[in-house]
């Protein structure tokens, strides 16, 4: 009967619901106990359980199905890392972030990639629906205005030279790229479904649909951060005049983005909706065969030349390993592994009485050793750059601390020029490409190894 089989859905949708939470809470007490891999792919880990229990509330409250189990999903999960990749292939100009600690090799480096850039459009979808669900906006109206066409061409004009202007000067007019894509693809929806169009709501008075998604677009810009903030693997930001202050990785004032993002979002997405090679949220509409599989390999040829670009200017380090930590002798790490501290981030939160207690390392080498691997864990450093500064005699923290960050880079780079004619066989997988670190990657460690050296001053004698 129609009733039991409603309920059979809703206690379905209950227990998967339920699950999610669990997996979630699973996923929060591996990260602490630092179990790997979960803190390196604790995006991941983090964000589909988080999907689920999304879809499951705004469907227990709105009574109709999840999206997530429409043919939609595949769609929406598809085309996500690949409008986010546009942000991506703009950030090459923009140097806004950077990625720090990822997976060492390629294939895994460039999987969990995809796999993390896969859940910001079903986040920004799903959170906007629960908002309507809860009956946010339903009421936020004023008068109608009349659009002429020159109104689109005059937004898309205005949408056009903010992207420019955000490329050719990126340390001005930087904020400019949130924003832009909205005003250079929802004309176009207008001129072909005006119900996907967010223009066509303004243009009627009508805002709760702009309002969630803009409403939307904050809390997940929250999670985001929030997310990312205690994952290892992490982005970190280097937004010009903004780098002092942050809540979790974030800029205070870069949080105005996040709304201005999840506009682009929706008509990126629906005008891949207007050319019938993507699916509207929800829907379950057939797409041509053909259009729709000369379009992915365009697109998979595009994301492929984007994460090759982001391995050489976007991704800092990967994930260290204890065996390429510079200044540990062989015997060091044999005693480390087989005291069970092969992760680097086990060791940098041992103290050296207790490091060369369990592993039997002498106490002023246990220092040492300790010293040497919380360089490498601080802020993203990782092992090939830690080498870097250790070649420019910077080995501790607090060493770092006591540096100028422009000095600090320059001499970096004239070592880098130097061992340039010797070159050395390295003993990981991955080297920064040319040109890095950046300056602001050399600030941004810096001002960690300054905060983290205060800290330590300060627990140090409190005791």
């Amino acid at each position: 009967m129609p009733w039991r089989a409603g309920l059979t859905c809703a206690s379905l949708g209950t227990m998967l619901a339920a699950l999610s939470l669990v997996v979630i809470a699973a996923t929060w007490v591996l990260v602490i106990l630092q179990v790997d891999p979960v803190p390196t792919w604790f995006y991941v880990f983090a964000w589909y359980p988080t999907l689920v229990v999304l879809d499951q509330a705004a469907s227990s409250m709105w009574r109709r199905p999840p999206v997530l189990s429409t043919r939609s999903a595949l769609s929406l999960f598809a085309w996500s890392p690949v409008i986010w990749l546009l942000f991506e292939a703009a950030n090459f100009r923009l140097r806004n972030w950077y990625y720090v600690f990822l997976p060492g090799a390629v294939p895994e480096r460039w999987i969990g990639i995809l796999l993390s850039f896969a859940t910001v459009l079903p986040a920004l979808v799903l959170a906007t629906r629960l908002l309507e669900a809860a009956g946010v906006g339903h009421e936020w109206r004023s008068r109608p205005l009349h659009t002429k066409p020159w109104h689109l061409a005059a937004a898309q004009m205005a949408g056009i030279v903010m992207a420019l202007l955000a490329l050719i000067q990126p340390t001005v007019f930087f904020p400019l790229i949130w924003g832009a894509a909205w005003l250079i693809f929802d004309p176009f929806v207008y001129r072909r479904n005006r119900e996907w169009s967010l223009l066509h709501d303004i243009e009627r008075g009508e805002w709760g649909r702009i309002g969630r998604i803009m409403l939307g677009g904050l809390f997940i810009g929250f999670l985001w951060e929030f997310f990312n903030f205690w994952a290892r693997g992490r982005w970190i930001y280097t937004v010009p005049w903004l780098e002092h202050t942050k809540f979790f990785e974030m800029p205070p004032l870069g949080f105005v983005g996040f709304p201005l993002f999840a506009l682009e979002a929706w008509a990126i997405y629906h005008a891949l909706c207007c050319l019938r090679v993507a699916l509207p949220p929800g829907g379950e509409t057939r797409l041509p065969h053909a259009r729709v599989v000369s379009t992915a390999v365009a697109a998979i040829f595009f994301a492929a030349l984007v994460l090759g670009g982001m391995e050489r200017w976007t991704i800092s380090s990967t994930a260290p390993r204890i065996a390429e930590v510079p200044g540990l002798t062989p015997d060091e790490v044999v005693r480390l592994e087989e005291a069970g501290l092969a992760s680097p981030f086990r060791v940098a939160r041992s103290t050296p009485a207790a490091l060369a207690e369990r592993t039997g390392i002498r106490p002023a080498d246990a220092y040492r050793v300790v010293e040497s691997v919380r360089l490498v864990t601080l802020s993203g450093i990782g092992t090939e750059h830690a080498r870097s500064l250790h070649a420019v005699g910077t080995v501790t923290v607090c060493g770092l601390a006591r540096r100028s960050p422009v000095p600090l880079w320059r001499a970096v780079h004239e070592a880098r020029a130097d061992g340039a004619a010797h070159p050395r066989e390295s003993l990981g997988d991955f080297l920064p490409p040319p040109g890095r670190p950046t300056q602001a990657e050399v600030r941004v460690w810096v001002g960690a190894a300054r905060r983290a050296c205060s800290l330590r001053f300060l627990v140090t004698h409190s005791e």
